[in-house]
C-alpha cells in the first residue's frame, strides 16, 4: 500500500493543533507522539510528512514525585 499524500504547510499546522488537543486527554496517543511523531500526524490527518521532514514533540510537564 502506498503512503498517503504528503501534507502541505497549512495541513501540517492543522494536524499539529489536532495532535496537541488529543494528546491532552489520550495518554496512549500522547506516548505515540513522543515515540513516533510522524505516526501521530498520520493518525490525525491520514497523510504523511514530507520526505526528510523531522518533527519532534516534547513532554514539558513537571515530573511527578
Amino acid at each position: 500500500m502506498d503512503d498517503p499524500p504528503i501534507l502541505t504547510e497549512d495541513e501540517l499546522r492543522s494536524a499539529v493543533r489536532q495532535v496537541f488537543k488529543r494528546a491532552q486527554t489520550d495518554w496512549e496517543f500522547r506516548q505515540l507522539c513522543l515515540a513516533d511523531p510522524a505516526a501521530a500526524i498520520r493518525e490525525v490527518s491520514g497523510r504523511s510528512l514530507p520526505s526528510g521532514f523531522v518533527l519532534q514533540f516534547r513532554d514539558t510537564r513537571e515530573p511527578v514525585g
